[in-house]
């Protein structure tokens, strides 16, 4: 048999199902969201590495002039080689449209069967590919718009159109996904090359250092130091080492982003627990509210303050325990879901989805402790109510309202429907209640309008990086071309309207009698570095200066940075002097002075210098690498047909591009990266508001049985049960009107912080503080919604009270 004190614990929670249930779900939603992102983040982190580790990546890749099989067993033997590969890259195009072209990178491989480096795994079809044809990454079928099987018009840099059949399908973790950086990836045999008309041969060789084994952290100094002796060694044999590709070791592409995004949800889904755990004390403190005579009548037949507390602590224990085996469960299953959906945007796979035990000793953790600390304040409190104090309480206090400045105020108040006006008033009366209630729901609808802001703030940063190019699309040639001709073609073709012959050049920063070191990844775009040369007064750019000035006409050794470069030079200022070292200019430094750094988002590191530095550099004056047009129409349809005749021109004018890219596909590109950030802000905002509404239905079910005694009086002088529904709905749709007021506020600190991760993230720059009307508007009939919802049930019962259960209410 129970003792009568567990009897009356267990009598206790049937009679309060509804509020025992808030209790449970607050405690699990927010174990789900901490589960989620904690379990997520303990995958993600294992995997992306076991994952691109796995490729093999190279510890640096040399750009040489060509590559022999008699070579490549010299470098093996080389000190601190552990490994080295023949392989090279083709910078090619694939039409998916008439008249359309996108950047197709094909990796020549010299055996499949035997790669010890930069390794890719088969996904279906030929391995290794027949002559005539390549195997495809994965997630590169969506941008070349074809799949296994299909035929791909191929144009390599230097001979005419080809078709290459897709034999199979490969993974390639180490490489970004191919719709975010919209380009294809695919993978050929030497043979295949020179069947495309490319003659070069293999010309990239990747080394792996002894000093920088798989299995532990990477020196970068040392990899440098081991390459840079590799790369004078080869000079000694003859050899002409272009660059060194020295990406940061042990680190795909976009693991850094993954990392901040997965701790700043970490945090936050600790924040939703604290939410919760403050809405178990405000339930437990209004359970002990109601209990007050029957603690007195314990008190006064011989229970201690000690024994009370342990039963309300059990209490609270049992119901956490509960929780949190709902909560770790349904975490589990939210952190694979949430894990595999970004490994899928990365272009992982998950090679296990345990999760480790330290995850699950956070979340017992978090779910049992947490709640029992921070409920044991109103327990303790509640407890020690003397016989006295318990016999003489009347529920709500005679003077709880009207003795305040506000309550003054709220009784001033005249035009109101008196019913409406008693919603207000009673609104106010436990007013620490009702500030977690304000908290509950404004940090839920803050974190809601978080997630559209910063969506908001992203497409605004956008729009302005979009609106300081002003031209419509970039032509980028393999090489040096004669300017004049094909300035003359472009502006042959119907719709544009204005064509700037632009010089553009990878670089590096110059080391003197050492080979240059570059942090670009295979892909060539993540890490790199580039120069642009700028035509004498162009007005295609206006990039807002963060300092100093740009390019003026007579400059001749100045250079305008973009805020991009500060990942390679994080302390470059207006007046240093730099050296870069230019690609195709011999060997001759660019010797320069900063003059000015600007903000460019869409773009890598970039280096901006007058056209005649460039030129004087190359000595190829009249010569350009990248053209920049303007079209007189915003009309997709025109401008995509203006778009097939610049395509037409430049196959007439028998000229190699490398890359041609519209303003629209550049923010497609830059936007792709948003969208995994954006809902799983959203995702805890859901959990939030979940709490929230939990709250306030806590809160009003507290309220009604509070005042259960008034509204008896209420019916005794007249009031009907339409006017007691119509006072505690008015009540709970108030609170939540103006939690949504506060809520704004929440959203505006919140904002900020993700605008700058994020921004600084993506484009090394804070995005702007933007409230999203959307986000407003939204979470405005959310709550409204949400409140009216959570007040009815206590409302409806309410109006169901007699007077004769209103007078025997105890």
């Amino acid at each position: 048999m129970f003792r009568p004190r567990w009897r009356k614990l267990w009598r206790d929670l049937g009679q309060a199902r509804g509020r025992t249930a808030m209790m449970v779900l607050a405690i699990a939603a927010s174990l789900l969201g901490i589960g989620t992102m904690l379990g997520a983040y303990a995958i993600l982190t294992r995997e992306i590495r076991v994952n691109y580790m796995g490729t093999k990546p190279p510890s640096a890749t040399l750009e040489l002039d060509r590559l022999d099989d008699t070579l490549l067993e010299a470098v093996r033997r080389q000190p601190g080689i552990a490994a080295a590969e023949a392989r090279a890259k083709v910078l090619a195009r694939v039409q998916v449209g008439p008249g359309q072209w996108r950047p197709l990178q094909l990796f020549v491989v010299q055996d499949f069967n035997a790669m010890q480096l930069a390794t890719f795994k088969p996904v279906a079809g030929a391995w290794p590919p027949p002559v005539g044809t390549l195997l495809l990454e994965r997630t590169a079928v969506e941008m070349v718009k074809a799949g296994m099987g299909g035929r791909l018009l191929v144009k390599p840099p230097h001979g005419p159109p080809r078709a290459l059949t897709i034999s199979g399908l490969v993974q390639d973790p180490a490489l970004a996904p191919a719709w975010q950086e919209r380009t294809g990836y695919g993978y050929i045999t030497p043979a295949t090359m020179a069947w495309l008309g490319e003659t070069g041969g293999l010309d990239l060789l990747k080394i792996r250092v002894s000093e920088s084994p798989m299995d532990v952290p990477i020196d970068v100094a040392a990899v440098d130091a081991t390459a840079r002796r590799l790369g004078a060694w080869l000079q000694a044999q003859g050899r002409v080492v272009e660059r060194i590709q020295v990406p940061p070791p042990g680190m795909h592409p976009h693991q850094g982003q993954m990392t901040a995004v997965l701790v700043m949800m970490v945090a936050f889904s600790f924040m939703a627990l604290g939410l919760s755990v403050i809405l178990v004390a405000t339930m437990v403190g209004g359970m002990l509210a109601q209990q007050v005579r029957q603690i007195g009548v314990m008190k006064a037949v011989g229970a201690r303050t000690g024994q009370i507390a342990a039963l309300y602590l059990v209490m609270v224990l049992g119901l956490s325990a509960v929780a949190t085996a709902l909560g770790v469960g349904a975490g589990t299953l939210g952190a694979r879901a949430f894990a595999q959906a970004v490994a899928e945007l990365l272009n992982f796979t998950l090679t296990s989805e345990a999760i480790p035990a330290w995850v699950y000793a956070a979340q017992i953790a978090a779910g049992l402790v947490v709640p029992a600390l921070v409920a044991l304040g109103p327990i303790l409190r509640g407890s020690r109510i003397t016989v006295r104090e318990a016999i003489s309480d009347f529920g709500v206090k005679p003077e709880s309202f009207g003795g305040r400045g506000l309550d003054g105020l709220l009784a001033s108040l005249r035009g109101l429907d008196r019913t409406l006006l008693m919603g207000l008033r009673n609104a106010f009366r436990r007013r620490g209640r009702l500030l977690l209630t304000l908290g509950l729901l404004a940090a839920g609808g803050g974190m809601f309008m978080t997630g559209l802001n910063v969506k908001s703030a992203w497409a605004k940063r956008l729009d302005e990086g979009m609106a300081h190019r002003h031209y419509d699309v970039e032509v980028d040639l393999n090489g040096l071309e004669p300017a004049a001709p094909i300035l003359s073609a472009l502006h042959s073709v119907p719709g544009v309207k204005t064509v700037e012959a632009w010089g553009f050049a990878p670089a590096a920063l110059e080391k003197p009698g050492l080979v240059d070191v570059v942090r670009t990844y295979p892909d060539g775009g993540h890490g790199s570095f580039t120069l642009r040369a700028v035509p004498e007064n162009s007005r295609l750019v206006d990039f807002p200066l963060l300092a100093g000035r740009w390019l003026r006409p007579g400059d001749t050794d100045a250079i305008v940075l973009n805020q991009g470069v500060r990942g390679q030079l994080p302390h470059a200022a207006v007046g240093d002097a730099i050296a870069l070292s230019i690609d195709g200019c011999d060997g001759r430094p660019l010797n320069g002075r900063v003059v000015g750094i600007v903000e460019e988002i869409g773009a890598a590191s970039v280096a901006y210098v007058p056209a005649e530095t460039l030129d004087r550099l190359t000595g190829k004056p009249g010569q350009a690498r990248s053209f920049r047009l303007v079209f007189d129409s915003r009309v997709p349809a025109t401008q995509a047909q203006i778009l097939r005749g610049i395509e037409e021109a430049l196959r007439a004018s028998d000229v190699n591009v490398s890359v041609l890219i519209t303003d629209r596909e550049l923010r497609s590109a830059v936007g792709a990266h948003i969208a995994i950030l954006i809902d799983a802000l959203l995702f805890m905002a859901v959990l939030m508001a979940v709490v929230g509404a939990l709250g306030l239905a806590s809160t009003m079910s507290t309220s009604v049985v509070e005042r259960t005694r008034e509204f008896g009086v209420m019916q005794a002088i007249g009031g009907t049960p339409r006017v007691v529904l119509r006072n505690v709905l008015s009540e709970g749709i108030f609170i939540g009107a103006l939690s949504w007021v506060l809520a704004i506020g929440v959203s505006l600190p919140f904002s900020s912080i993700v605008g700058r991760v994020v921004g600084a993230m993506a484009f090394r720059a804070p995005l702007a503080l933007v409230l999203s009307p959307l986000g407003l508007l939204l979470w405005l009939c959310i709550v409204l919604i949400g409140a009216a919802l959570a007040s009815f049930f206590p409302a409806w019962r309410a109006s169901r009270l007699t007077v004769q259960e209103t007078l025997a209410y105890t």
